[in-house]
Protein backbone atom coordinates (compact mmCIF):
# COMPACT_ATOMS: atom_id res chain seq x y z
CA UNK A 1 0.00 0.00 0.00
CA UNK A 2 1.14 3.40 -1.11
CA UNK A 3 1.88 6.13 1.35
CA UNK A 4 0.29 9.63 1.17
CA UNK A 5 1.54 12.38 3.17
CA UNK A 6 -1.07 15.73 3.65
CA UNK A 7 -0.12 18.98 4.84
CA UNK A 8 -3.29 21.12 4.91
CA UNK A 9 -3.55 23.99 7.83
CA UNK A 10 -7.04 24.05 6.92
CA UNK A 11 -7.84 21.82 9.37
CA UNK A 12 -11.47 20.82 7.46
CA UNK A 13 -9.79 20.92 3.99
CA UNK A 14 -7.45 18.55 5.30
CA UNK A 15 -9.89 16.45 6.47
CA UNK A 16 -11.70 16.34 2.96
CA UNK A 17 -8.82 15.63 1.47
CA UNK A 18 -8.16 12.60 3.22
CA UNK A 19 -11.72 11.79 2.94
CA UNK A 20 -11.03 12.11 -1.18
CA UNK A 21 -7.65 10.19 -1.41
CA UNK A 22 -9.07 7.78 1.07
CA UNK A 23 -10.67 5.97 -2.27
CA UNK A 24 -7.39 5.45 -4.35
CA UNK A 25 -5.17 2.50 -2.84
CA UNK A 26 -2.89 4.13 -0.48
CA UNK A 27 -3.06 5.29 3.63
CA UNK A 28 -3.11 8.94 3.81
CA UNK A 29 -1.61 11.01 7.35
CA UNK A 30 -2.64 14.29 7.84
CA UNK A 31 -0.18 16.85 9.14
CA UNK A 32 -1.16 20.25 10.22
CA UNK A 33 2.64 22.68 10.29
CA UNK A 34 5.74 22.30 9.25
CA UNK A 35 7.02 21.06 12.47
CA UNK A 36 5.21 17.85 12.33
CA UNK A 37 5.57 17.45 8.55
CA UNK A 38 9.47 17.07 9.28
CA UNK A 39 8.89 14.97 12.63
CA UNK A 40 6.62 12.31 9.77
CA UNK A 41 9.46 12.49 6.84
CA UNK A 42 11.85 11.70 9.12
CA UNK A 43 10.84 8.76 10.98
CA UNK A 44 8.66 7.48 7.75
CA UNK A 45 9.50 8.03 4.55
CA UNK A 46 6.05 8.90 2.04
CA UNK A 47 5.71 7.83 -1.62
CA UNK A 48 3.76 11.04 -1.74
CA UNK A 49 3.79 14.45 0.09
CA UNK A 50 0.21 16.21 -0.95
CA UNK A 51 1.41 20.03 0.27
CA UNK A 52 -0.21 23.38 0.71
CA UNK A 53 2.25 25.97 -0.87
CA UNK A 54 1.33 28.54 2.08
CA UNK A 55 1.47 27.16 6.01
CA UNK A 56 0.34 30.18 7.72
CA UNK A 57 3.00 32.74 7.09
CA UNK A 58 5.42 30.31 5.97
CA UNK A 59 6.32 28.85 2.62
CA UNK A 60 6.07 24.84 2.86
CA UNK A 61 7.96 24.83 -0.92
CA UNK A 62 11.41 25.53 1.94
CA UNK A 63 10.75 22.11 3.34
CA UNK A 64 10.92 20.19 -0.34
CA UNK A 65 14.91 20.39 -0.33
CA UNK A 66 15.23 18.56 2.96
CA UNK A 67 12.70 16.28 2.03
CA UNK A 68 14.69 15.46 -1.33
CA UNK A 69 17.72 14.96 0.73
CA UNK A 70 16.24 12.57 3.14
CA UNK A 71 14.04 10.57 0.18
CA UNK A 72 14.61 11.88 -2.86
CA UNK A 73 12.23 9.46 -4.60
CA UNK A 74 8.79 10.92 -2.59
CA UNK A 75 6.76 13.09 -5.42
CA UNK A 76 5.77 16.36 -4.37
CA UNK A 77 2.21 17.67 -5.17
CA UNK A 78 1.81 21.17 -4.14
CA UNK A 79 -1.51 22.39 -3.68
CA UNK A 80 -1.68 27.20 -4.24
CA UNK A 81 -3.55 29.42 -4.40
CA UNK A 82 -0.56 30.86 -6.21
CA UNK A 83 -1.45 30.21 -9.79
CA UNK A 84 0.17 32.70 -11.92
CA UNK A 85 2.52 31.06 -14.34
CA UNK A 86 6.13 32.59 -12.37
CA UNK A 87 4.79 30.88 -9.28
CA UNK A 88 4.38 27.26 -11.07
CA UNK A 89 7.96 27.57 -12.22
CA UNK A 90 9.04 28.75 -8.97
CA UNK A 91 7.12 25.29 -7.72
CA UNK A 92 8.41 22.95 -10.05
CA UNK A 93 12.17 24.48 -10.03
CA UNK A 94 12.04 24.41 -6.06
CA UNK A 95 11.31 20.43 -6.56
CA UNK A 96 7.65 19.78 -6.90
CA UNK A 97 6.56 17.02 -9.22
CA UNK A 98 3.11 18.56 -10.11
CA UNK A 99 1.25 21.64 -9.03
CA UNK A 100 -2.09 22.15 -8.78
CA UNK A 101 -4.09 25.32 -8.15
CA UNK A 102 -7.04 26.06 -5.76
CA UNK A 103 -9.66 26.05 -5.83
CA UNK A 104 -9.60 22.42 -7.36
CA UNK A 105 -12.13 19.31 -7.86
CA UNK A 106 -11.28 16.08 -6.00
CA UNK A 107 -11.90 14.18 -9.05
CA UNK A 108 -8.78 16.61 -10.24
CA UNK A 109 -6.83 16.01 -7.24
CA UNK A 110 -7.32 11.58 -7.29
CA UNK A 111 -6.30 11.67 -10.90
CA UNK A 112 -2.66 13.32 -10.50
CA UNK A 113 -2.02 11.57 -6.90
CA UNK A 114 -3.03 8.32 -9.11
CA UNK A 115 -0.46 9.69 -11.86
CA UNK A 116 2.03 10.29 -9.46
CA UNK A 117 1.88 7.43 -8.04
CA UNK A 118 1.87 5.14 -11.40
CA UNK A 119 5.47 6.27 -11.76
CA UNK A 120 6.61 3.77 -8.56
CA UNK A 121 5.76 0.73 -10.84
CA UNK A 122 8.53 -1.74 -11.24
CA UNK A 123 11.14 -0.40 -14.20
CA UNK A 124 10.33 -3.63 -15.70
CA UNK A 125 6.72 -2.47 -16.16
CA UNK A 126 7.89 0.33 -18.39
CA UNK A 127 10.14 0.29 -21.48
CA UNK A 128 13.43 2.03 -20.71
CA UNK A 129 16.07 4.04 -22.48
CA UNK A 130 18.83 1.94 -22.92
CA UNK A 131 22.51 3.65 -22.59
CA UNK A 132 24.87 0.85 -22.81
CA UNK A 133 24.68 -0.48 -18.98
CA UNK A 134 22.26 2.04 -17.76
CA UNK A 135 18.56 2.13 -18.25
CA UNK A 136 16.45 5.12 -18.24
CA UNK A 137 12.82 5.10 -17.41
CA UNK A 138 11.32 8.59 -17.88
CA UNK A 139 7.61 7.88 -16.42
CA UNK A 140 9.39 6.86 -13.37
CA UNK A 141 12.48 9.62 -13.29
CA UNK A 142 14.62 6.53 -12.64
CA UNK A 143 18.24 5.85 -14.06
CA UNK A 144 19.32 2.28 -13.40
CA UNK A 145 22.95 1.52 -13.41
CA UNK A 146 25.01 -2.24 -12.63
CA UNK A 147 25.00 -0.76 -8.93
CA UNK A 148 21.64 0.24 -8.32
CA UNK A 149 18.85 3.13 -9.25
CA UNK A 150 19.06 6.64 -8.88
CA UNK A 151 15.93 8.36 -8.50
CA UNK A 152 16.16 11.78 -10.15
CA UNK A 153 14.11 15.07 -10.05
CA UNK A 154 11.14 15.75 -12.21
CA UNK A 155 13.12 18.24 -14.04
CA UNK A 156 16.17 16.26 -14.15
CA UNK A 157 13.97 13.63 -15.85
CA UNK A 158 12.82 15.71 -18.28
CA UNK A 159 15.54 16.94 -19.93
CA UNK A 160 17.03 13.46 -20.00
CA UNK A 161 13.67 12.50 -22.00
CA UNK A 162 14.68 15.64 -23.93
CA UNK A 163 17.64 14.19 -25.20
CA UNK A 164 16.74 10.66 -25.12
CA UNK A 165 14.56 11.79 -27.75
CA UNK A 166 17.39 12.31 -29.96
CA UNK A 167 19.55 9.73 -29.43
CA UNK A 168 23.90 10.54 -29.75
CA UNK A 169 22.30 13.73 -31.34
CA UNK A 170 23.39 17.40 -29.80
CA UNK A 171 20.94 18.88 -28.76
CA UNK A 172 21.47 22.63 -28.07
CA UNK A 173 20.64 24.41 -25.01
CA UNK A 174 18.00 26.47 -26.58
CA UNK A 175 16.24 23.40 -27.05
CA UNK A 176 16.35 22.14 -24.05
CA UNK A 177 14.86 25.45 -22.44
CA UNK A 178 12.41 25.91 -25.43
CA UNK A 179 11.09 22.20 -24.86
CA UNK A 180 10.72 22.83 -20.85
CA UNK A 181 9.70 26.38 -19.81
CA UNK A 182 6.95 28.24 -21.61
CA UNK A 183 7.65 30.95 -24.03
CA UNK A 184 6.76 33.70 -21.34
CA UNK A 185 9.41 32.64 -19.17
CA UNK A 186 13.52 33.01 -19.72
CA UNK A 187 15.43 31.03 -17.32
CA UNK A 188 19.02 31.59 -16.28
CA UNK A 189 21.60 31.17 -18.90
CA UNK A 190 23.41 28.62 -16.39
CA UNK A 191 19.59 26.97 -15.17
CA UNK A 192 19.93 24.15 -17.16
CA UNK A 193 24.17 23.51 -16.76
CA UNK A 194 22.79 23.67 -12.99
CA UNK A 195 20.29 20.34 -13.27
CA UNK A 196 23.00 18.99 -15.60
CA UNK A 197 25.51 19.00 -12.97
CA UNK A 198 23.46 17.73 -10.24
CA UNK A 199 22.64 14.77 -12.15
CA UNK A 200 26.28 14.25 -12.91
CA UNK A 201 27.12 13.77 -9.41
CA UNK A 202 24.16 12.31 -8.52
CA UNK A 203 25.32 9.61 -11.55
CA UNK A 204 28.97 9.13 -9.86
CA UNK A 205 30.80 7.27 -12.34
CA UNK A 206 27.76 6.60 -15.14
CA UNK A 207 27.74 10.28 -15.50
CA UNK A 208 29.59 10.00 -18.84
CA UNK A 209 26.18 9.32 -20.24
CA UNK A 210 25.64 13.06 -20.70
CA UNK A 211 28.33 14.55 -22.64
CA UNK A 212 28.75 17.85 -23.11
CA UNK A 213 29.60 19.90 -26.46
CA UNK A 214 30.89 23.56 -24.99
CA UNK A 215 29.43 25.56 -26.95
CA UNK A 216 26.94 23.45 -28.93
CA UNK A 217 24.67 21.46 -26.29
CA UNK A 218 24.39 18.34 -25.08
CA UNK A 219 23.89 14.32 -25.85
CA UNK A 220 22.80 10.97 -24.60
CA UNK A 221 25.92 8.68 -25.30
CA UNK A 222 26.01 5.05 -24.45
CA UNK A 223 28.15 3.93 -20.83
CA UNK A 224 30.50 1.03 -21.76
CA UNK A 225 31.89 -0.71 -18.30
CA UNK A 226 35.49 -1.84 -18.69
Amino acid sequence: MKKILVLEDDRLLAKTLKLGLSRVDVGVRLVHDLPSFYRVIENKQPDLCVMDRMIGEQDSLDAVDYLREISPQTKVLMLTKKSAVEDRINGFEGGADDYLPKPFSLAELRLRVRSLLHLYRNPEEEKGVRLGEVVFYPRQGLVVTPEGKVPLRKREAEILLCLSRSPSVIVPKQTIVRSLWPETFEPHPTTVDVYIRRMRQKLGKYQSIVETRRGFGYRLVAFEGE
